[in-house]
């Protein structure tokens, strides 16, 4: 019953609180209205008449009894309103939502937000003909082909001075990882230019891991360093070659077939990779042996290969330039990984 009683009278006690907490504001209001009027709620916003600013409109004690505006008339107060004098969106905050290029697509649903483009393609523009743009690539590999195809000197030179330049500490293992196909990484982030569609970089490092990685590089290796050669595929995993790799590296040219007349070694796995021996007897598997891998990346654009050894939690990175019809040491480096 208490409980009844209190709600019955806790509105008398608000009204009471605040006359009497705001006496000079009632005292003003009823220079001009009667008491009745003063304490009154005709809006029923639950602020009275005497300090309602807004007594015929219901509003926002916060806002002294008077609704919080919205200029720009989108159903968002302009307290609240980022763009108050600009109808918006509710979900931009008032604001309307932005079209940068101009395309009539906002960018919201724009994946080319600033570059004019048209709906079926997602705000992008519309995807050109690409023919002529890998025409030209086309004959840019062939060139770049035949141009290095007649320096085969060149990468004969370079391979002695690579395998010259390790130290022999780090061969202690009788086993060698060699990736003959470094740089595997072709874009597939395709956009609308043509250029994303690109596969010129990947072809032409592949082409100098091939003209590199030869039976002879194999053969001058493993006797150069008394080790067994297992050919790898990628720049940080190790991917041994089996059987089916290289019957699915079909680039027109076939320049790692000889590498089907290796031997086989069993992984753990029970897969059988090809390896090339340093004598007869058959190496014994050791997943954690030295990497070698010679990265080809940079060579098009700047005449520079990266050779990246791994032993293991080091590697170690020599770079080497070719300028003046000789190879040089740029750099070598030592990181922990």
């Amino acid at each position: 019953m208490k409980k009844y009683i209190i709600l019955f009278l806790f509105p008398f006690i608000q009204l009471y609180s605040q006359e009497r907490i705001n006496k000079e504001e009632f005292k003003k209001c009823k220079k001009e209205f009667s008491k009745q009027i003063c304490l009154s709620d005709t809006d029923r916003d639950s602020i009275l008449f005497y300090l309602d600013r807004c007594p015929k409109e219901k509003g926002d004690i916060g806002n002294f009894g008077c609704p919080w505006p919205d200029t720009d008339r989108d159903g968002v107060i302009d307290s609240e309103d980022t763009c108050p004098q600009i109808k918006g969106e509710i979900e931009n905050y008032g604001c309307p939502w932005p079209d940068t290029d101009n395309d009539g697509i906002l960018d919201k649903d724009d994946k080319c937000a600033t570059v004019p483009g048209v709906p079926e393609e997602n705000g992008c523009p519309k995807r050109g003909d690409c023919k002529e743009y890998f025409e030209n690539e086309k004959i840019e590999l062939a060139n770049f082909k035949k141009k290095n195809s007649k320096e085969k000197a060149k990468f004969i030179t370079l391979r002695k001075i690579i395998f010259n330049n390790i130290p022999k500490d780090l061969l202690i293992d009788d086993n060698i990882f060699v990736s003959i196909y470094a740089n595997t990484f072709i874009n597939d982030n395709i956009s609308f230019r043509c250029s994303s569609r690109s596969t010129l970089s990947h072809d032409t490092s592949l082409f100098l891991d091939q003209l590199f990685w030869t039976k002879e590089t194999f053969e001058y290796v493993s006797k150069k360093l008394n080790k067994n050669l297992i050919p790898t595929v990628g720049s940080r995993s190790t991917h041994m070659v089996d059987r089916n790799f290289i019957q699915g590296l079909k680039y027109g040219d076939s320049y790692y077939t000889f590498i089907q007349d290796f031997p086989e070694l069993i992984t753990p796995d029970n897969t059988p990779v090809f390896y090339y021996p340093r004598s007869k007897q058959k190496p014994k598997f050791n997943p954690s042996i030295a990497k070698l891998i010679v990265n080809f990346g940079w060579y098009s654009s700047n005449d520079e290969v990266k050779v990246h050894f791994y032993k293991s939690s080091n590697h170690y990175i020599y770079t080497y330039g070719y300028a003046k019809s000789q190879w040089k040491l740029i750099n070598s480096e030592k990181v922990n990984y």
